[in-house]
């Protein structure tokens, strides 16, 4: 009887151990996956940006070139098992790496989207947030891609657009300030505020509600 206990024992011991072992922490989690990505991280300090756009458990966000997940696992993390993350991009290769690492962690709360040029393909009236960051100078025709954005938006949803000041790819100069708010309103959007406490690391967030209906 006594060896029947102590054979009992350990398996429970085991048991907790793998338990304890298989558990995910946030931390974990947000843990950068290379230097480029460590790098990023400091200029653009994920919990302060979150903070910045307003990311709370239970929400439902969707980043709009969401890449390898440099910051979608930022997001699942933050939203919660109660809350729910889409993470769209044209890159299917990006994308299935990005699922790989949602695998790794044993984040369920991510969907992975692959969506258009023009079309990220999010689901109607699902979203409090839109989420951009670092993506937008990418965008071949940003204000289709955002007016098509706009019916996945709740009334009273927002769009956060975190973005460089200054962008030299290739000899090409992104957009300034004045031209992302410019062409984001005129895709159905209207200014809010923007946050410049990184303009120093030369990134600012804009920050905007859905305006009118959709259909204007």
């Amino acid at each position: 009887m006594r060896r029947l206990w102590n054979l009992t024992l350990v398996l429970l011991a085991v048991f907790a151990a793998g338990t304890a072992g298989s558990r995910v922490r946030a931390d974990d989690v947000r843990t950068p996956e290379n230097d480029n990505e460590a790098r990023l991280n400091r200029l653009q300090p994920p919990e302060r940006v979150l903070d910045a756009i307003g990311v709370r458990p239970g929400m439902a966000v969707a980043e709009i070139g969401a890449g390898r997940g440099r910051y979608a696992v930022q997001l699942a993390a933050r939203v919660g098992a109660s809350g729910r993350v889409w993470a769209e991009d044209i890159d299917g290769e990006a994308l299935e790496h990005l699922r790989r690492r949602c695998r790794r962690w044993g984040l369920g709360n991510v969907e992975i989207v692959l969506g258009g040029e023009t079309d990220p393909m999010l689901p109607a009236g699902a979203l409090d947030l839109i989420w951009i960051v670092s993506s937008y100078h990418h965008f071949a025709d940003p204000v289709a891609l955002l007016r098509r954005a706009r019916p996945a938006l709740k009334p009273g949803g927002r769009l956060a657009i975190g973005e460089w000041i200054v962008i030299h790819e290739g000899g090409r100069r992104g957009n300034s300030p004045a031209g992302i708010i410019r062409q984001v309103e005129s895709a159905g959007y209207a200014l809010e505020r923007q946050e410049d406490f990184l303009r120093a690391n030369n990134f600012m967030i804009y920050l905007f509600r859905r305006s009118g209906s959709d259909g204007d």
